[in-house]
């Protein structure tokens, strides 16, 4: 009996909705390096790059009123306007050129539209594949993720050498208007939610109170928000470990520094053909976990071959963990909150991250580098030891995925290609 082809090629309602964020998410990445590159050319350039990479991380932090948003219409026609309004941005950009006290608002508002996607975007899966695909399908979504931090970046400086950073810019305008163009052939997924409409407010606040006290959803947004601020000083202290501790130069860093994205591409594609018997529970567990043992252990590192191996566990954990927190949040909440809940989680991501790098200034990591790494590692341990418990006792009580409880596309969506009506 032949193999079954895996969920991008038999399940086209899916492929166009991963094409879709792959193009934008690439785009997206290109974008900020030509961002950062065109605003480090003028006066001020300090100031101006910090300005920038501030209008694109503050509009994260609303990440609970974006669910809301998200909970309350239907997503293929939220998802299909935050793209357009992104194109739209990016294309004034373009054309019109401005300074920098208008280019720092219009950043600002593409990163609110981004949010606004991230939240809605979070609802789709679920709702288009069976129970049993979530893994492999949350894999999948995890690869278009880490091609976003391995592609973006070397995009976005290819084409600002070859056409200058407003090429790069209408690129990425380009990429945004063919994601658009993708989700309209996606179903319209109207909203889920019941019982008595709120305010946009208070359906954020009715969300908030729901992960509060929800166990499960609570216990995921706990561990990531800290797992991110004790993982976050990697970040900081890498350079130092392999310049000052190992001697290993720009080069060494630069090695050592994609070691971890090319490990996170590596556990997706692993889990794209591994995922669909397995707990995501175990998976989160077992993915932070490692994820905190490659950051103990390059703390330990001898010389650079060997933090290169642990950096590669590292990123293999974070890889992990990441798909099991998605499939474990889509199997335990109601679909009619997991937009609010997912806009939660990732305004946790970057609570949490934002005030590791704040924390990880006062630990000196140009002289410490080590030690910065060995609490890194051990505050995951802990933040295992904390949230643990709740997501294994709960495990046994998860609720059936949200999707089997949603109507599905009534289109055919299990089609292999090469048979009647898979062609996109």
């Amino acid at each position: 009996m032949a193999a079954e082809p895996n969920l991008i090629r038999r399940h086209r309602l899916f492929r166009r909705f991963w094409l879709a964020r792959a193009v934008s998410l690439v785009g997206d990445g290109a974008a900020m390096v030509a961002l950062v590159l065109l605003v480090s050319r003028g006066d001020h350039a300090g100031t101006g790059v910090s300005l920038i990479l501030l209008a694109e991380s503050v509009p994260r932090f609303f990440g609970p009123l974006a669910g809301a948003l998200a909970d309350r219409m239907g997503v293929r026609r939220l998802l299909i306007a935050a793209e357009l309004v992104q194109a739209l941005v990016f294309g004034v950009v373009v054309l019109a050129r401005p300074g920098l006290a208008v280019l720092v608002p219009l950043v600002a508002v593409a990163a609110a539209a981004s949010t606004v996607f991230s939240a809605a975007g979070r609802t789709v899966v679920p709702r288009l594949v069976d129970e049993k695909d979530l893994m492999p399908a949350n894999a999948w979504m995890g690869t278009a993720f880490n091609l976003q931090a391995a592609l973006g970046p070397v995009l976005g400086g290819v084409f600002s050498a070859w056409g200058g950073e407003y090429g790069a810019l209408a690129v990425n305008a380009g990429s945004f208007v063919l994601s658009a163009l993708l989700l309209t052939r996606i179903p319209a997924l109207e909203p889920l939610r019941t019982g008595q409409r709120r305010t946009l407010l208070g359906d954020t606040v009715e969300g908030l109170k729901f992960v509060r006290h929800h166990r499960v959803s609570r216990a995921i947004v706990l561990l990531l928000l800290l797992g991110l601020f004790f993982g976050s000083l990697d970040n900081l202290a890498l350079v130092f470990l392999a310049e000052h501790t190992l001697d290993a130069g720009e080069a060494g860093f630069g090695i050592l520094s994609a070691s971890f994205g090319v490990a996170m591409v590596a556990a997706s594609l692993w889990l794209v053909r591994t995922a669909e018997s397995r707990s995501p529970v175990w998976v989160l567990l077992a993915g932070w976990f490692f994820t905190g043992l490659g950051l103990l252990l390059t703390a330990a590192a001898p010389v650079l071959l060997a933090a290169i191996a642990m950096q590669l566990i590292a990123g293999l954990g974070n890889g992990v963990a990441n798909v099991g927190e998605e499939t474990l949040l889509q199997k335990a909440v109601p679909a009619e909150v997991l937009g609010r809940v997912g806009g939660t989680l990732s305004s946790a991501a970057f609570f949490g991250s934002t005030a590791g790098y704040l924390a990880g200034s006062l630990l000196s990591p140009d002289s410490h580098a080590r030690l910065v790494f060995v609490i890194a590692g051990g505050g995951i341990f802990l933040a295992l030891a904390l949230c643990g418990p709740a997501l294994l006792s709960a495990r046994a009580t998860l609720t059936a995925a949200p999707a089997d409880a949603t109507e599905k596309a009534a289109e055919p969506v299990a089609q292999p290609v090469g048979q009647p009506g898979a062609v996109a």
